[in-house]
Parts: C-alpha cells; sequence; structure tokens
C-alpha cells in the first residue's frame, strides 16, 4: 500500500476503524480508530476477536462472495457493527462502534412517534433496530409470529422504503 493510500484510509473518521491484513492474516495496515480499538498490530497476526467473525466469511465465502456484514454484534464486549471483505489478495475489516446510550434510543423514539407509530410498534422497531430476529421479538413479546408480522407490516407502511428489513437486519 502506498502512502497517498494509507492517508486516504486514515482519514475515515474517527470512529470508523479500518484494518487490512494478509491472507496469512498479518496486518498490513491501521488506521487511527483501529489503532485504537486493537492497540498496534502492524506485521504481527491478528488474534482478536473480529478474526472469529472473519471464521464466518470463510465458512461461506462460496455464497456471499467473501463478504459479510455483522450487526449489532459484540466485540470484545462493545457493540459493533462490522464489515468484514476477502478480496483474494488482502481481508479488510471495518468495525463501526455503536453508541449505546440512551439518548439513542430516546431519537429513535420521537423519530417513530413523529411517523405515527403504536407504542406495540416502536417497542418492536427498537428490537429490529436491536438486531433481534422475529422468533427472538414474539418470544421476548409473547406474541405469535404472525401477530409480529402485522406490526411489522404497519409499521413499514408508516416509514421511508429505505428502512425495510434489509437494511436493518444483517
Amino acid at each position: 500500500m502506498n502512502e497517498q493510500d494509507s492517508q486516504k484510509l486514515s482519514c475515515l473518521g474517527e470512529k470508523l476503524g479500518v484494518c487490512i491484513k494478509d491472507q496469512n492474516k498479518t496486518v498490513l495496515f491501521q488506521n487511527g480508530a483501529s489503532l485504537k480499538m486493537c492497540g498496534n498490530l502492524t506485521g504481527q497476526v491478528c488474534g482478536k476477536a473480529c478474526m472469529k467473525l472473519y471464521h464466518q466469511v470463510e465458512e461461506c465465502s462460496a455464497i456471499s462472495q467473501g463478504m459479510k456484514l455483522f450487526k449489532n454484534t459484540d466485540l470484545d464486549g462493545s457493540k459493533v457493527d462490522a464489515m468484514i471483505v476477502n478480496d483474494g489478495n488482502n481481508i479488510t475489516t471495518f468495525l463501526y462502534p455503536l453508541d449505546e446510550n440512551q439518548d439513542k434510543y430516546q431519537k429513535q423514539e420521537e423519530y417513530f412517534v413523529e411517523k405515527g407509530l403504536t407504542k406495540s410498534e416502536i417497542r418492536i422497531m427498537q428490537m429490529v433496530l436491536q438486531g433481534m430476529t422475529n422468533a427472538e421479538i414474539a418470544e421476548k413479546l409473547f406474541i405469535s409470529k404472525a401477530t409480529l408480522k402485522t406490526h411489522l407490516n404497519n409499521a413499514y407502511k408508516k416509514l421511508p422504503s429505505s428502512i425495510r428489513p434489509s437494511q436493518l437486519r444483517a
């Protein structure tokens, strides 16, 4: 990687962690956020938690073309969105730490109220945003999957088309 490419990757923002490894999992590059999250691993074989996620990419590379998104994933005690890409030459990891404060949930609720969602629909949408599956949500709320699907369909009718299960869940 040349110096100009390194500079471009270094300034992706303070939160987005980027780490590039070779096929032997030796770290070639880390931006500032990755250095803060993992420490300096340049030149070392990576054994961090994101490599456990990478194992899932290896297992399903035939159907996912070497890329996988992990939404709201626990990584060493922190919640992150992670994307891991294996292009055949390098393994690139993008880690975005999720803000777990109560302020986020209040903003979500205000947004959903503004869009006209009921209390049940708001609660369900917040669970969707946390990455829960339909089965997990139905079990937690003690409702049938059919009832859950009705709530979800009603909520999606009130929300912009960009908010769909494929955008919200991995």
